[in-house]
């Protein structure tokens, strides 16, 4: 340390001190960043240690009233032991009942609970499975204001804030006690200790499961649908259940996997969706559930597949289970839209259609940009836009005169209903404009659905 660093140093922690009393801890915190590998409470005690050894030097020479009030006042105000052995040999009286202005709350030092801060942790945490930790803390308001006003005084610009310094040494003391590993990026659970009304609170993180559905009975929304006319309150419309649909896909995987993992609630997040009407067969549509507050973070995935299947009773089936993390869930909802999904339609057409109409309409409904307006069935429940959809392969077969099969491989998102019907001229073009007839999807499945790579990590 240069002379220039170390005098200011001591000047400031010397003008610091006759005015107010501070803990090793405390002092140490406001120069955090003139050092490192070291403690704040090191480094306080470093402080102090040199400015005892000037008093010292006073004391050996003939200015030893000068020695004598350094010695007073790091005994007292500085509460330093060393110090205070020293008056004691001296007979010198100082006044031992001083607080850290820093650090004391209702008389005592925030750092002196640390002890039965970290148990109340780990009560607080019984019954919950978890591997890694965060500490969090709410500072005392009235401790910040004391920290500021010294800092803005004295010119303090090398402090760490007390929150940072109290987070990493409850982040210390737990990790003995509990041994768990402290994490920053992912922890599973956050501990949050409040100073002024000396509470812990424990946050337990969600957990992510990834996996695939397949719909195999018509009639069942992805979620919860509530009753038009009573939302959810029960009438006599909806026979007092509140429910326009009995069930969805997301509780027949939800509630399953809810109880096993002991958890508060959940959400499914699925990229995209299929109408009520429409089957998801294949290899499924992938999703990611999300278990807020789970007391098992680790479950047994061929355990919830079996529950889930077994709950479901052949209307739905999960396959893929595996962990994975927040990101995930985001990303395959970003994915949907570019997504390259098939379908399977049965189409009924207005007119008797030949097979030659079938092969044109293949070919100009192949390898096409359509654009479609938002659908008059969703209008209600959607933004109104016009939305450029890439139609990559269009296959026609004939079933009987009025009556086709047809396959479509879409880009993601893309309506196929409406791409069938035209609906009204908002999709165009569309199987009925090509055909020169109204052609109606008298039953739709999703047969594929080709995403990105799975991101485990992002």
């Amino acid at each position: 340390m240069s002379n220039r660093i170390s005098t200011e140093l001591l000047e400031k922690t010397m003008l610091m001190l006759e005015e107010y009393s501070l803990c090793d801890y405390c002092l140490g915190r406001q120069f955090a960043w003139l050092g490192t590998d070291t403690t704040n409470q090191e480094r306080g005690k470093a402080i102090l240690s040199v400015l005892l050894m000037e008093a010292e030097l006073s004391l050996k020479g003939e200015d030893t009233s000068t020695g004598l009030a350094l010695v007073k006042l790091l005994a007292e105000n500085a509460m330093y032991i060393p110090a205070q052995k020293i008056a004691a040999r001296r007979s010198l009286e100082v006044n031992l009942e001083k607080t850290c202005h820093l650090c004391t709350i209702a008389g005592s030092s925030v750092f002196g609970r640390l002890g039965d801060i970290v148990q109340k942790m780990k009560e607080e945490s019984q019954g919950v499975e978890y591997q890694t930790f965060l500490v969090g803390t709410t500072p005392d308001p009235e401790l910040v204001d004391r920290e500021d006003e010294l800092r803005g005084k004295h010119s303090i610009l090398y402090g760490e804030s007390l929150k940072s310094q109290y987070n990493r040494e409850l982040g210390k003391e737990l990790s003995k006690i509990i041994e768990k590993q402290v994490e920053f990026e992912r922890p599973d659970v956050v501990f949050v200790y409040d100073m002024k009304k000396d509470t812990v609170e424990i946050q337990i993180n969600p957990v992510f499961i990834y996996g695939r559905y397949k719909k195999l009975v018509r009639g069942i929304p992805q979620s919860r649908w509530d009753c038009n006319d009573c939302h959810g309150k029960g009438c006599s419309q909806c026979g007092g259940t509140g429910r326009k649909y009995p069930d969805s896909i997301s509780e027949y995987i939800g509630i399953p996997v809810q109880k096993l993992m002991k958890g508060s609630r959940f959400k499914v997040h699925a990229a995209g969706r299929e109408d009520v009407d429409v089957l998801m067969l294949g290899t499924g549509r992938p999703f990611v559930l999300e278990i807020s507050k789970p007391m098992i973070r680790t479950p047994d995935l061929g355990e919830l597949e079996r529950a889930i299947n077994s709950e479901a009773n052949g209307k739905i089936e999960v396959m893929n289970l595996e962990l994975t993390v927040r990101e995930r869930a985001q990303t395959i909802k970003s994915e949907a839209s570019e997504n390259v999904k098939e379908y399977l339609a049965q189409i009924q057409i207005e007119e008797t259609v030949t097979e030659d109409e079938l092969k044109k309409a293949e070919e100009k409904l192949t390898d096409i940009q359509i654009k479609q307006r938002t659908p008059t069935r969703v209008s209600h429940r959607r933004s109104d836009l016009i939305r450029d959809k890439q139609i990559l392969q269009v296959k026609l077969t004939r079933i009987s005169e009025n009556l086709v099969e047809g396959f479509f491989k879409v880009q993601g998102g893309t309506y196929i209903k409406e791409l069938i019907s035209g609906d009204d001229g908002r999709t165009t073009p569309s199987l009925s404009s090509v055909l020169g007839r109204q052609c109606i999807c008298n039953e739709l499945n999703v047969i594929a659905i080709y995403g990105h790579s799975p991101h485990h990590n992002a």
